[in-house]
């Protein structure tokens, strides 16, 4: 499970865009970022604070200029350009022409073969692989997040997508018993999170679609949609009974992240109903994730406007650092709503209660929502 002071970041390694998802060197961080001295001596003083880091593991596709396939033609062995090449077989090829499989369709970023033994071994297989190099001093680092998990696998359908899913875990639990293996997922992600494929998963479905929903009233395609309490609750508790509970306690929650458009705009910048759901966050059942930004209630609309550069000049003066830490502290100190069971109340219409207990602890949260005094009965 996450630490409490966890870093998950987005992709490092050599790329030639900002965002760094199309991959020209695994085992070297980009320049821009500083490069691999930096990670290293990043990754020691976290861990010398108590802190954990999560890398952003992008192995469904490279870029199209990484070596292997070398589009421009650059190194002279990529795939692109030789038929010959030893990477031939590393991306999906119409026969001997040059039109190939690319992520959702993007001429930039070819999809991997893991049919290939050589793609699996450079990945996960050997002791020299992409997954386990990272878990090794001197970055030691706590754990993946796997982009696009359910997308991996041997061709357009990502066939075995489990086996691999399995094998990611192994090989990084081999290096790393107690490292966490996080897998992206926009949608429902039951069937990867039932103890032998991921510990967690970024909980879209289970948790950023519904506190959307409720609080911003916007469903995933962010058209106008109302939930009662009631429906609210029963959307919660519905996605959570799939998960075994140790699953359910690793669940990445989130309001927002670089793939959506953040919460604060979304309220219209409503700064009690963000107080109701970042509250409802870092009590909830699962990890709580804050997206870069959110501490000093940073806007953005959808991608690219949800990643804009941090504002530094915020953080002295935001109301919104010492809400947090206050919030976070809360959550530090109080072991059942790291672990605790979860009891939702029977609410009526726009006011929401649940109960987190472990051993004698018992915490309650209690949220109006309807803009209106309420009277709140609880059977404690």
């Amino acid at each position: 499970m996450l630490s409490l002071s966890s870093s998950h970041l987005n992709p490092v390694f050599s790329s030639l865009s900002n965002h760094k998802y199309d991959t020209t060197d695994y085992f070297n961080v980009d320049p821009h970022l500083g490069g691999n001295q930096p990670l290293a001596d990043l990754c020691q003083e976290l861990h010398r604070r108590g802190m954990k880091i999560v890398l952003d593991a992008v192995f469904n596709h490279t870029s199209s200029e990484h070596p292997w396939f070398d589009k421009s033609g650059q190194h002279q062995r990529g795939a692109y350009h030789n038929l010959e090449s030893a990477y031939r077989d590393y991306y999906f090829f119409d026969g001997d022409s040059q039109r190939y499989e690319g992520w959702n369709g993007v001429p930039n970023l070819p999809v991997l073969n893991f049919d290939n033994p050589e793609v699996r071994n450079i990945i996960y297989g050997s002791d020299s692989s992409i997954i386990k190099h990272w878990l090794k001093p001197p970055y030691n680092i706590d754990g993946w997040r796997f982009d696009v998990i359910h997308m991996l696998g041997e061709g357009k359908g990502a066939y075995n997508n489990a086996h691999y899913v399995k094998a990611f875990r192994r090989a990084t639990k081999q290096q790393n018993p107690q490292a966490l293996v996080l897998g992206e997922h926009f949608f429902e992600a039951t069937d990867w999170l039932q103890g032998d494929q991921e510990d967690g998963a970024m909980n879209y479905y289970g948790f950023a679609h519904p506190m959307r929903a409720f609080f911003a009233k916007q469903d995933i395609a962010y058209d106008p949609i109302e939930l009662s309490s009631k429906q609210f609750r029963h959307w919660l508790l519905e996605a959570k009974a799939k998960v075994p509970w140790h699953n359910q306690l690793a669940q990445l929650n989130q309001l927002d992240s670089h793939d959506t458009a953040r919460f604060i705009t979304l309220l219209k910048g409503d700064d009690k109903r963000m107080k109701q759901a970042a509250l409802f966050l870092i009590a909830y059942i699962g990890v709580p994730c804050l997206y870069y930004g959110t501490e000093v209630g940073l806007e953005g609309e959808n991608d690219p406007d949800n990643r804009r550069t941090f504002p530094w000049e915020r953080v002295a003066q935001s109301p919104w650092v010492p809400v947090f830490k206050q919030m976070l502290m809360l959550r530090r100190q109080s072991p059942a709503l790291q672990s605790g069971d979860l009891i939702f109340f029977d609410m009526q219409d726009k006011l929401v209660a649940f109960a987190r207990t472990l051993g004698k602890q018992r915490i309650v949260l209690l949220l109006n929502c309807s803009g209106e005094t309420a009277t709140i009965q609880l059977p404690v």
